[in-house]
């Protein structure tokens, strides 16, 4: 797990507020020089003694768990290796964040803009070299500009033309020049009209950024959604008809089922779902519309505190917290964690309990995080077949990547192969972490015929000492070393050299042999030569 050093934050707090430390340290019952050690970052503290500070020095909590900082460091580090930066290493990210924050988000934001243009020129290169209408206007204006530039050198060239020829010839380089104008707009209005589709990413990371910087839990949506399951009935599952009655009752919203290409999830009178979708399906899309209306307010005063750049961050930032309410009301939280813990975080017992599908549980248990009553922390993952990730949440120490694909051999691709079924997988990563995975293919059938279903694929994840609280870790209890997968992040990052999965080479592997990391598992164990090594060959050869 990273650390972020927080000592400077209390010593300079503690200096603005005038505080000698002989002071504080008797406020928070611990003596001058032990208070000493901890802003000098020589002792690294938590729990109650971090709280006793924070409320001495009028800290937010968070301003010291460092628990963004974490992230900060974790993301630096992820885009530093999937930019093939070399000389880079975890400590010194660590001080930067600590001591400089805002300059490590200066640092992620540029990246990411970056990011943003490369995608950007990419996708119009693409659209250049395979849009048949752009490609035909291309041609249309290199035959123009060499009719205007052929007829340009006759006029340059020829001086004893006479007046009817030059007259002519002229003419002819106006309408070609008119025509060239012509095609130049008709390429930009195509363009526009396409912008859509090369917009940056950033608003969905806006909102990623901003789920993760609230640990995936907010109390005042909890509170609320607690409310409105007491008003509908606390029964363990909450049916259709109330959520139905009260979405007409009290905001005049008439559901109807009807083809999937009618279903849409404006606010509107009605609410239109798709015939033939799943119970948990449409359950979940009447929590989704009914929490968007009771909590508008709600919702609007949470998103005031967050950082959004434009109307479409602010709006990906509503529906989100529609969707997270959604979770609370149709599974609440005591209710919820208690039968997460009696039966063991099995996704599917969870799901028939509460008549909620196997990608909504997996949403639920993340969400999982009030203080002092929290349940297994997990991270998430959602990938679809070509390996294009749509959803993360990384917890510290496990970090779900942004900047490129994930490690092949995670679960939530091998998980594809194995329908109807949930893979799990006890994984080391370079440096000796274990961590637990669960995986499972998702299908979201087609309910009209001749269209193809979508299809994800949803991991879990979580540090391996809470395996003997989830009944997929049983099969790992043994941990003899020929149970426990060899993996690493993605591959820039990742130091197993001999793997025969690698596509690029790593970018951090001072001093790999000397710590011994790198063994493969299965039939990857044998070492890789050194010259391979050295030359950055890492392709699995013998």
């Amino acid at each position: 797990m990273v650390r972020v050093p927080i000592g400077q934050r209390i010593r300079e707090r503690r200096r603005r507020a005038g505080m000698a430390q002989a002071a504080l340290a008797k406020m928070v019952d611990i003596s001058p020089a032990y208070l000493s050690l901890i802003e000098h970052d020589k002792r690294y503290i938590g729990g109650k003694l971090l709280r006793r500070i924070a409320d001495a020095l009028e800290l937010d909590l968070d301003y010291l768990t460092a628990d963004q900082d974490t992230r900060l460091v974790e993301t630096m580090m992820e885009l530093s290796a999937a930019s093939g930066i070399e000389g880079l290493d975890t400590e010194s990210a660590a001080s930067l964040v600590g001591r400089y924050p805002e300059w490590a988000r200066a640092f992620i934001k540029l990246h990411r803009n970056l990011q943003d243009a490369t995608e950007t020129a990419l996708a119009l290169s693409e659209r250049l070299s395979r849009d048949p209408e752009l490609m035909a206007l291309s041609h249309q204006m290199l035959t123009q500009i060499t009719s205007v530039r052929s007829f340009s050198e006759i006029l340059a060239e020829h001086q004893d033309l006479g007046s009817d020829e030059r007259r002519r010839f002229a003419g002819i380089i106006a309408s070609e020049s008119d025509a060239l104008t012509s095609s130049a707009r008709a390429v930009i209005d195509t363009l526009e009209h396409s912008g859509d589709a090369f917009r940056p990413t950033s608003p969905a990371r806006e909102v990623d950024d901003f789920i993760i910087d609230n640990r995936n839990y907010f109390a005042s949506i909890e509170e609320a959604a607690a409310v409105l399951r007491r008003d509908l009935g606390d029964e363990r599952y909450l049916s259709d008809a109330a959520l139905a009655q009260r979405l007409f009752s009290r905001h005049g919203v008439e559901v109807v089922f009807g083809p999937l290409h009618c279903a849409r999830d404006v606010m509107a009178p009605r609410l239109e779902i798709a015939e033939g979708a799943a119970p948990s399906t449409i359950r979940f899309r009447l929590a989704q519309r009914l929490c968007a209306l009771e909590f508008a307010d709600l919702f609007e005063e949470i998103v005031a505190t967050a950082r959004v750049s434009s109307a479409e961050t602010h709006d990906r930032v509503l529906r989100a917290l529609a969707r997270y309410a959604a979770g609370a009301l149709l599974l609440p939280y005591m209710p919820f964690l208690e039968s997460a813990e009696a039966l063991r975080y099995d996704l599917d017992a969870l799901g028939s309990r509460f008549g909620a599908s196997f990608e909504q549980v997996a949403h639920r248990l993340v969400t999982l995080r009030e203080p002092d009553n929290e349940g297994v922390p997990f991270a998430f993952l959602r990938a679809d077949p070509a390996g294009n990730i749509s959803k993360r949440f990384s917890i510290p120490g496990l970090r779900m990547p942004e900047y490129g694909g994930a490690c092949p051999r995670w679960p939530i691709y091998t998980a594809f192969a194995s329908p109807d079924q949930v893979v799990s997988q006890l994984a080391a990563i370079p440096g000796g972490a274990q961590y637990l995975f669960v995986a499972r293919r998702v299908i979201k059938p087609a309910v009209i015929h001749g269209r193809p279903a979508t299809v994800f694929s949803v991991m879990l994840g979580c540090e391996a000492h809470y395996a003997d609280r989830i009944v997929y870790g049983d099969a790992y209890a043994s941990r003899r070393d020929s149970v426990i997968s060899r993996v690493g992040f993605e591959c820039r990052s990742c130091r197993r050299e001999d793997c025969g999965q690698r596509v690029h080479p790593p970018v951090f592997r001072q001093g790999l042999r000397e710590r011994g990391e790198g063994a493969g598992d299965g039939p990857d164990r044998s070492p890789v030569q050194p010259a391979l090594v050295l030359e950055g060959v890492t392709d699995g050869r013998p």
